[in-house]
């Protein structure tokens, strides 16, 4: 009843907007791949603002995280108070999520999925695998080239809380980025602890992005994210992505090529092999 209610909000605020301006951004994206005797999946990663006042910053903040497959639709909405664009009350987005996401997230819509717990904060993946849904309270600013978030969330479904915090400094062509989040059981002291941290640099055309991963409350081993695009001739991007754990027992990685074939929209084609076998996936993604 809850998620459908959220999910009703959703569909209904661009109505409320009439008169009024709102904005909205993120991606979806369409999916095919040869795992498992081959399949499809749909991403969606969308945020709205609606204004609910003409003097005071105040709006309302609706949004969802979902991937649409075959006899599973796990899925993130959020719905919350923004006050200023700095405050948000309500199921707001963990503050982890807000940097260094899955190298896998635009090629290998798939992986990206089934990899989950390694780049997500423990709150998004307990509501989308077990649909434990967290209230909360998040704080973002951006100060000069530093820009920070902070949430706190409590789901009484999933028997945790979660406090989670993510700088990022963008320099001039790299970025340094790190995020934490502590979470603790039935709202004691803190128990597990997801963290990661990382950079992204030009190479001139190209771009080179590394993060250390560390998704102990997610019950995933430490590893290692590498990602890597160079130009080429014909509006073509070459990537290389992987995850490489300590053990080497659940690694994955793959090369793609990414085709824009509009400003805000493209066509990707990769390649990957790991720890679920090797694969190709064709992916259709536009941008807000």
């Amino acid at each position: 009843m809850f998620r459908s209610a959220l999910l009703a909000l959703t569909l209904l605020c661009p109505s409320l907007a009439v008169a009024q301006s709102f904005t909205f951004d993120g991606r979806v994206a369409l999916s095919a791949h040869d795992l498992d005797g081959g399949s499809s999946i749909g991403v969606i990663d969308v945020t709205g603002v609606v204004p609910l006042g003409r003097k005071a910053p105040l709006g309302f903040e609706f949004g969802a995280f979902a991937y649409a497959l075959t006899g599973k639709h796990p899925h993130e909405t959020y719905a919350a108070l923004v006050w200023n664009d700095r405050w948000r009350a309500g199921v707001v987005r963990p503050a982890y999520d807000s940097v260094l996401p899955s190298v896998f997230a635009r090629a290998a819509p798939y992986l990206a999925y089934e990899r989950a717990e390694y780049a997500r904060a423990h709150a998004t993946v307990e509501a989308m695998r077990h649909t434990a849904v967290p209230w909360g309270l998040s704080w973002r600013q951006s100060l000069g080239r530093t820009d920070v978030a902070v949430s706190l969330h409590d789901a009484s479904k999933g028997h945790f809380g979660a406090l989670s915090l993510a700088v990022a400094y963008n320099g001039e062509g790299w970025q340094l980025a790190a995020a934490i989040e502590a979470v603790s059981s039935d709202r004691h002291s803190i128990e597990r602890i997801n963290a990661k941290i990382g950079a992204r640099v030009d190479l001139g055309r190209a771009e080179l992005g590394i993060a250390y991963l560390h998704p102990d409350a997610n019950r995933r081993p430490d590893a290692l994210a590498l990602d890597l695009v160079v130009p080429v001739p014909g509006r073509l991007n070459l990537m290389a992505f992987g995850e490489f754990t300590a053990d080497g027992r659940d690694d994955a990685y793959g090369i793609a090529l990414d085709h824009a074939f509009r400003p805000d929209s493209s066509l990707l084609v990769a390649a990957t092999d790991g720890a679920r076998g090797r694969a190709f996936h064709l992916t259709l993604e536009h941008r807000f």
